[in-house]
């Protein structure tokens, strides 16, 4: 048995016991089944070329947990040889376009707007000119009945003003306005992993809200696993650390797994368009 299949049947292994299918891990990676479906079977003749099979793999071990360059370094003789390193892959409808399709879709876009500004300007240039034709002659009418009203209404203030300064409530104490709660703050980064402090409070609240298929775990400082989880799509879930000096959370899927900490959304270091896989240190600081 080649080495080829040995790496493929180590990524189907995986992907089965994460419960993941070719279909959710398709949705996921963005990525077509057949070609997931080679690399697993070792047949890479059908795959773009050595640089997109690079980087399906890249892809498919971020999907399912794996970290890419501990397998890359395993299999690294029986991967095909590209000319760089692979990127994230993106859809042909997430590519750049060119210049000429992008002016041209911006003209199609905004010259319509022009010109319904063009007509209600000419409808609000119409109305005023009716306006100035027909209103001169109740200007007087219109300004010494405002002058009426407005001496009446004067002589009802300093009435009103007399009143008030007989009875003043007194003033009412300001509320004191809650504290404000504990933000996180970044840090360093290093490789895939970002670290943050949250100063003042021991206690964490993690929400999940899950788009596609993630695999998630959360470990403790000394490295022991407090939580785990495959997630599948559509589903929530509330996680509440306590009395620890610091957590890491592994993300598999940064683009399929939206957090709020403490009921705050998080916004991750590098867009998951950019980095599927992540992971987050946090730090409490007394």
């Amino acid at each position: 048995m080649v080495r080829l299949t040995e790496l493929g049947q180590y990524l189907k292994d995986k992907r089965e016991e994460k419960n993941i299918t070719l279909e959710e891990l398709q949705t996921a990676t963005k990525i077509q089944k057949r070609y997931l479906a080679a690399i697993e079977e070792g047949n890479y003749s059908i795959l773009p070329g050595p640089f997109y099979a690079r980087a399906f793999i890249k892809n498919y071990c971020e999907a399912v947990g794996l970290d890419y360059e501990t397998v890359f370094g395993q299999y690294e003789k029986d991967i095909p040889k590209a000319a760089r390193e692979p990127e994230e892959f993106k859809p042909r409808s997430e590519r750049p376009r060119s210049p000429g399709s992008e002016r041209d879709s911006v003209l199609k876009k905004y010259v319509p707007i022009f010109i319904i500004a063009a007509v209600i300007a000419l409808v609000l240039a119409g109305i005023y000119m009716l306006m100035q034709n027909f209103g001169g002659d109740q200007a007087e009418e219109k300004k010494a009945s405002e002058s009426l009203i407005q001496t009446d209404q004067d002589a009802k203030q300093k009435k009103g003003a007399e009143k008030s300064k007989e009875k003043e409530p007194a003033e009412k104490p300001e509320e004191e306005k809650p504290a404000p709660a504990p933000a996180l703050t970044k840090k360093e980064t290093e490789g895939i992993t970002t670290a943050y402090e949250l100063a003042g409070s021991d206690t964490m609240e993690i929400d999940f809200s899950i788009s596609g298929p993630s695999y998630v775990d959360i470990k403790d400082a000394s490295g022991k696993i407090l939580f785990t989880k495959q997630f599948k799509k559509g589903e929530t879930y509330t996680y509440k650390s306590e009395g620890q000096k610091e957590i890491l959370l592994n993300i598999g899927a940064a683009h399929t797994t939206q957090l709020k900490f403490n009921g705050t959304a998080f916004e991750y270091p590098v867009a998951p368009a950019d980095r599927v896989h992540q992971k987050i240190l946090i730090r409490f600081v007394p």
